[in-house]
């Protein structure tokens, strides 16, 4: 009978083990699909290409999200030349039916070529648009909408290089207007004070490397499994009081405090969502 018991409680530990392993490895992070890129030119399809190979790797880089190339053939391009921003973990399989929060498109309005040194040499002009759009309510974000030129590119021996030069002059730019125009999703790892049963402040894992700065207002969601997919549950909001590193920022709740407690208590995950470049 003992042995009996010991297998069963055994068993349950396991089980138990098993659940926490599948929570943790649980990836919240935001799920963007990014579509097939355009031009204004016909002539130009041919280019857009480049681009949006290019605005993957960015994407990639700040390592935030999970990334459906709906078209597939930037994904692919990445693979064969074997980018070092190149990240598998980021990605979704196009035909998973996993919908994506956000979708990201673009569109090349202009491209000029410029030979120089006889003929020998050529530089090269682009100007392209980023959207991206809340994909349930199919309207554009807040910031959501950026033009992006090229600037001071140097003298390449073909078109095409030309082209990756003038591209690389728009990166920075690009990359901060990801890190402030998508919602900042983190994880709320532990409970830094607490009163009268209440969360008073929490640590977000989270800080200046992802864009997180002070005031910044975030919803908090329980995260509930029960169902076999997570099901996001409002619980309260925080406000960062503190930015305390690249990887982590304190916040204060502003508003349930005792749910927030009650289910970090439970070993329940919780998810803040940032709300300030939300329409």
């Amino acid at each position: 009978m003992r042995i009996k018991s010991a297998y069963i409680i055994l068993l349950a530990l396991l089980l138990f083990a098993q659940e926490i392993s599948a929570q943790k490895s649980e990836d919240y992070r935001l799920i963007v699909g990014v579509a097939k890129f355009t031009a204004n030119n016909v002539k130009q399809e041919r280019f857009a290409s480049m681009v949006s190979e290019r605005v993957l790797d960015i994407l990639n880089q700040q390592n935030r999200f999970q990334i459906i190339d709906l078209d597939g053939s930037a994904r692919q391009q990445a693979i064969i030349k074997s980018q070092e921003n190149y990240k598998s973990k980021n990605w979704i399989e196009a035909n998973k039916s996993i919908s994506a929060e956000y979708t990201l498109t673009g569109v090349l309005t202009s491209i000029k070529f410029i030979r120089l040194n006889a003929g020998k040499g050529y530089k090269a002009t682009i100007t392209y648009t980023i959207k991206i759009i809340n994909t349930e309510s199919g309207e554009i974000i807040q910031n959501g909408t950026a033009t992006f030129s090229s600037s001071k590119s140097e003298i390449k021996l073909t078109p095409e290089s030309a082209l990756q030069s003038a591209i690389q002059t728009t990166i920075e730019p690009l990359s901060k207007y990801f890190s402030t125009s998508f919602p900042i999703k983190l994880n709320l790892v532990r409970i830094e004070k607490e009163k009268k049963g209440k969360a008073v402040n929490v640590l977000l894992d989270g800080g200046s490397k992802i864009g997180a700065t002070l005031n910044s207002k975030f919803e908090a969601y329980f995260i509930d499994n029960s169902l076999g997919k997570p099901l996001p549950k409002f619980i309260g909001k925080v406000k960062i009081i503190r930015v305390l590193s690249e990887d982590f920022s304190e916040a204060k709740v502003t508003d349930g405090g005792k749910e927030i407690l009650k289910y970090f208590t439970e070993s329940k995950k919780i998810i803040c969502k940032s709300i300030n470049n939300e329409k």
